[in-house]
């Protein structure tokens, strides 16, 4: 099994930052109300696919691989969050017992209606989590990767005409400082490279499937998506901020064989998803293109639970 790809990325409050500890050490003082942390709506969506993973158990039907891929998630989600009994005012919410297809089902669904309106730092790993668990349950129930697909391009669409609202009322790139702008187009930089690198392997290595192959069709099929994907950075770059391009990209494995081919498959999908990162840490629209990289990668290679990987909850990292 290939590794998943990663970079660091922002432990936001709602994780790792929101310690009992914090209310139960020694020292507290009982004459003044504790401060207790307020979950925004992106934190209480992460606590609540901790509870449904929690209540969650590898079962008939499940793929072979559930209870190593639910630990996996378990991991990168990170603890349920509940404040301590004595300042709660209300019972903590429940989710019933589910196996892995279940509560894939039901987690990634959570995920992406809500996709157009995540934020707080928690996009990477709600995304890659969803994402992860749709790919894998839906080996045994196809429609589940059906409704992620839907879900997400609606959750696209709306975030794209909120964007042409606000760009009516304002100029956008007043709201941005130099520095900003230099940020920004190097993320955007670095993502239109890997997407003409990848675009330039899958044209190497599809020939070397049969013609109605599912990979032949799966790599034509991506170079459309890739197409798509450095469309939008040379928008949101412009003209003069985009990198030029390179006239060939150094390829490995060099694809001479079918098994070459996916390897290399494998290894344009993980050099895109590093390259998304860093997009996805601030913005939900990445969601859309981290999506058609890993339903891609399944073409050539059993489905990955995650694509980044998670020294603590809740923090991406990309595999150096």
């Amino acid at each position: 099994m290939r590794f998943p790809v990663s970079r660091r990325s922002l432990l936001t409050a709602g994780v790792g930052g929101l310690s009992l500890g914090l209310l139960t050490a020694c020292g507290l003082r009982l004459d003044q109300d504790p401060e207790i942390p307020a979950l925004d709506s992106t934190q209480q969506l992460r606590n609540r696919l901790a509870r449904i993973l929690d209540s969650t158990s590898p079962g008939p039907g499940d793929p072979e691989s559930a209870g190593e891929d639910l630990a996996d998630v378990v991991a990168a989600v990170g603890p349920v969050w509940n404040p301590p009994t004595e300042f709660a005012t209300e019972a903590p919410p429940t989710e019933e017992e589910r196996t892995f297809v279940q509560a894939a089902e039901v987690a990634s669904r959570a995920v992406f209606e809500a996709s157009s309106s995540l934020g707080s730092g928690l996009i990477p790993v709600l995304a890659d989590v969803a994402t992860g668990l749709a790919l894998i349950a839906g080996t045994k129930k196809p429609e589940i990767i059906t409704t992620a697909d839907d879900l997400i391009r609606t959750g696209r669409d709306e975030m794209d005409q909120d964007r042409d609202r606000r760009q009516t009322t304002q100029d956008s790139k007043q709201d941005v400082d130099e520095e900003d702008q230099g940020d920004r187009a190097e993320v955007f930089n670095a993502i239109l490279n890997q997407s003409r690198a990848a675009a330039y392997g899958y044209e190497r290595l599809a020939v070397n499937f049969d013609a109605k192959s599912r990979e032949r069709k799966g790599a034509l099929a991506r170079l459309e998506s890739l197409g798509a994907l450095s469309g939008e950075m040379l928008e949101l770059l412009g003209e003069d901020a985009a990198d030029p391009a390179a006239s060939a990209w150094k390829l490995d494995p060099t694809p001479t064989d079918a098994e070459s081919a996916k390897d290399l498959a494998l290894s344009l999908e993980d050099g895109v998803a590093s390259a998304l990162l860093p997009w996805l840490e601030a913005d939900a629209s990445a969601i859309l293109r981290l999506w058609e990289s890993a339903r891609t990668r399944t073409v050539f290679a059993d489905p990955q639970p995650l694509r980044f990987t998670y020294d603590e909850p809740g923090q991406a990292e990309v595999q150096e």
